[in-house]
């Protein structure tokens, strides 16, 4: 039976995704899980795997294209099978379902049009300078008889790079021209709607990790990380206070969420990623180790692996010597954990002894609509509670 590649939605709020490249040909065969072509949206970089075993028989939008989220975009299945003509196709801006047909001049005419692009010859050298400098590479020209693109069209272009003052266009001298990716611009639009609507309140507290280092060190084969107990320290506490599991809507709706679907923030080149990890209250610790290694070797990629929405999300700036932060609350989530460095720290203990402990301070950012700083501070005591007695993390 033929099956639909879909344009995954790979995000909230998103209407449209454009085909980076297919990474199989029509008539090809596939394997189910198989990696067949990957998308984008103004979040990430997706992999879209095959539906099933059989071969790759149409591919109707093609590379470069963009087309609306969950939009049909090939279709797999056995030799000889026909496309089907009439097909249920979502539309850009729509969120219902309509008939439209697929006449075959135009997905032939696409296929056509992938077959006579050019394929763009650039240097490795010259590819990696227009990456670091978010240059689409179809807006540059090579000045050589062959037409490879060198270091040098990188240079001029960046050179023509002109920046406009008050109606009039002046050049940029002693400075580097950056033009922002399609997803550090929509981390910018997001976070500061953020922090214009949503009214945050911050509470921190300072956990003694020493215990938790502890069994770290002792399953050093199943190699967790601090992450990893803070994520399932983090999905416990959710299961214990749904209240900050929501989502507050603009007709000043509430919306308490049944799983618990954690995002972690990670830098990459091209911005801020929250790759996440589905039901995360279900899941061992060893489960969430071993997830959060796979999403985040492909944050660092680029790449995202296909989520359901996150409810919660994590910063974690501990590798980077930091005591304490703020963070931005990720919409429409209602809460964020930061995540400081861990510190040796003189502590009084409770026989008046002057001890050194491990100590990491954590601050939680809460939508105050959805709740108020006694609810905070309950909710990241409880944090703290299971992280300084981490055998509840590893039951």
């Amino acid at each position: 039976m033929i099956s639909k590649i879909i344009m995954p939605q790979g995000g909230q709020d998103l209407t449209t995704g454009r085909i980076v490249q297919w990474l199989k040909k029509e008539n090809d065969p596939v394997k189910s899980g198989e990696v067949i072509c990957e998308v984008e949206t103004e979040k990430a970089v997706f992999e879209v795997s095959a539906p099933k075993d059989g071969y790759l028989l149409k591919i109707v939008a093609v590379d470069g294209q963009e087309v609306g989220i969950l939009s049909v975009i090939g279709y797999v299945g056995d030799k000889g099978e026909k496309i089907p003509v009439d097909d249920s196709v979502i539309q850009k801006g729509q969120s219902t379902l309509i008939q439209e047909k697929i006449p075959d001049s135009i997905i032939s005419q696409n296929n056509n049009v992938s077959k006579r692009r050019p394929k763009l010859i650039i240097s490795p050298k010259a590819r990696k300078l227009a990456k670091d400098h978010h240059i689409p590479l179809n807006s540059l020209k090579s000045q050589r008889p062959d037409s490879k693109i060198t270091t040098d069209d990188v240079f001029s272009f960046i050179q023509r790079s002109r920046v406009s003052f008050d109606g009039e266009t002046a050049a940029i001298e002693n400075a580097k021209v950056v033009h922002p990716g399609k997803m550090r611009k929509t981390a910018a639009k997001r976070l500061t709607q953020s922090w214009q609507s949503t009214p945050h309140i911050f509470v921190t507290v300072s956990v003694d990790m020493t215990m938790a280092l502890r069994v770290r060190m002792d399953q050093q084969k199943k190699k967790y990380t601090i992450n990893d107990l803070v994520i399932r320290a983090c999905a416990l506490a959710l299961q214990k206070y749904p209240e900050v599991n929501v989502t507050f809507n603009d007709e000043n709706t509430i919306y308490y969420w049944d799983d618990i679907n954690i995002g972690v923030a990670s830098a990459t080149n091209e911005g801020l990623m929250v790759p996440v990890i589905n039901d995360a209250d279900l899941l061992t610790l060893e489960e969430i180790a071993a997830r959060s290694k796979e999403i985040m070797e492909k944050a660092r990629d680029g790449k995202q692996v296909l989520s359901k929405p996150s409810r919660f999300t994590i910063s974690n700036l501990g590798m980077h010597h930091v005591d304490s932060f703020t963070a931005v609350i990720n919409p429409p989530e209602a809460a964020i954990l930061a995540v400081a460095s861990i510190r040796k720290c003189p502590v009084i203990s409770d026989d008046g002894q002057m001890v050194a402990r491990d100590m990491m301070n954590l601050t939680l950012s809460l939508d105050h609509r959805v709740g108020d700083g006694l609810l905070a501070a309950e909710f990241i005591n409880e944090i703290k509670r299971l992280l300084e007695d981490p055998d509840n993390l590893i039951k």
